[in-house]
């Protein structure tokens, strides 16, 4: 059964809707719909134990299979294929909206066709791609409120030798269109530069990479409610990236967030101002995510803006107890929220395996999430679930949390020989 740690109070906004939703990991969406009294049809990526819980009709890209890797190759873009999907899944209901999570933001054209149906919840496609050009979003804002990294495409491996002698190190090479930090590669000499060019001049392949400028320091999301002509901020929380509690070594992979952030409140103040006047500029709607690093000088530097439901939405809603998607469907039909929620410290880590092995039971793990499948094989670095812990202060939620992560990753039953 679903933790019932936390429960929204059923709104009578959402109660007996029929909503779709649709994107890589829309657990956590199907979830907070159920609490708030919709039903949910979704298209998901995963296909994660506790979905089916959670949902009234779901499908999912993936099959979990005992004794197969979760994670398989795909036929078609991630994109298409949840579309297509959704499209089966949904062909004989009636919605009343659809909600898209992650897995759109670099190919929002690929909802032209939802959006024009009057059912997509949210910002308009071509809002959300202006949201992803932070060389439009660079001329929205003073520098004295952020800075953006310098970026640069590269489409070869010779452009890439010559744009990468035009940068200091350390430098970020990341694929045009990435999720959750991914395949992200961070270039701290010489060495790091060749291997990947030699990679790429050994393939046919045309490449369309980014050139990035590092930023070391705090990884910060601040989540708003926007009409797109007003917003107002929810939350201002740290992200865990690449952390070795999580399963990760140091990569940029995301791993979950944490409340309160660890910002002085003159800095959190200017991100919460810059992430307001931007949903506002940018004309997005619904629940949008800001994503920042604070450097040691306190300069703020926006990373990225994900123009819809956010990772954050679950640690949130547990928090303060709140329904974002009830506040996400309001927002984006211009009933902005007056008085947002009071919450209390909390931690949401995304636990990746440690090791080769074969999923067990996570029944037995409280306040845990996104459970893989009994029985279905992980590699090394594979997510296997998410906890969220709530307590009195942020250490006391981060050592739950970390003592929980590290008991799920030693359940994990060895694959004989690796």
């Amino acid at each position: 059964m679903e933790d019932t740690n936390f429960m929204t109070p059923i709104s009578s906004y959402l109660v007996d809707k029929k909503v779709g939703v649709i994107g890589f990991n829309a657990r956590p969406i199907a979830s907070s719909l159920r609490r708030a009294g919709a039903k949910s049809y979704v298209s998901d990526y995963w296909g994660d134990s506790d979905l089916k819980e959670v949902s009234t009709d779901c499908i999912a890209v993936l099959t979990p299979v005992s004794g197969i890797r979760q994670r398989q190759p795909l036929d078609l873009p991630l994109h298409l294929l949840l579309i297509e999907n959704f499209l089966l899944l949904t062909k004989k209901v009636k919605l009343d909206y659809t909600i898209i999570g992650s897995g759109f933001d670099d190919c929002a054209e690929s909802l032209l066709p939802l959006h024009e149906s009057g059912l997509l919840v949210g910002s308009e496609p071509t809002r959300m791609n202006d949201s992803r050009n932070l060389s439009l979003i660079s001329n929205l804002v003073s520098n004295e409120l952020l800075n953006i990294p310098h970026r640069q495409d590269i489409l070869s491996s010779e452009e890439l030798k010559q744009k990468a002698a035009e940068i200091d190190y350390p430098f970020l090479i990341r694929p045009s269109h990435s999720g959750g930090g991914s395949r992200i590669k961070f270039i701290g000499r010489q060495e790091d530069l060749d291997r990947i060019i030699n990679r790429l001049s050994k393939t046919d392949e045309q490449p369309h990479l980014i050139l990035q400028q590092y930023i070391r320091g705090r990884d910060i999301s601040c989540s708003v409610l926007s009409t797109g002509t007003e917003a107002r901020a929810v939350s201002v929380q740290g992200q865990l990236i690449g952390l070795p509690s999580a399963g990760r070594n140091c990569d940029f992979v995301y791993c979950g967030n944490y409340y309160p952030s660890v910002l002085n409140s003159v800095t959190e103040q200017k991100i919460i101002e810059v992430s307001e006047n931007l949903s506002v500029q940018l004309g997005l709607k619904g629940s949008i995510g800001f994503d920042f690093v604070v450097d040691e000088s306190n300069v703020i530097w926006l990373m990225e803006v994900n123009p819809r439901i956010q990772g954050t939405l679950e640690m949130i809603e547990i928090a303060g107890n709140i329904s974002i998607t009830e506040q996400h469907i309001r927002a984006a039909n211009s009933d902005l929220i007056e008085e947002m929620p009071t919450l209390v410290p909390s931690v949401k880590m995304i636990v990746y395996s440690r090791r080769a092995g074969c999923i067990t039971n996570l029944s037995s793990f409280p306040n845990t999430f996104d459970k893989s499948p009994v029985g279905v094989l992980v590699n090394r670095g594979d997510p296997i679930c998410t906890v969220i812990n709530t307590s009195k202060t942020r250490e006391e939620c981060y050592l739950q949390t970390h003592e929980a992560a590290c008991a799920i990753q030693k359940s994990i039953v060895s694959i004989s020989g690796q």
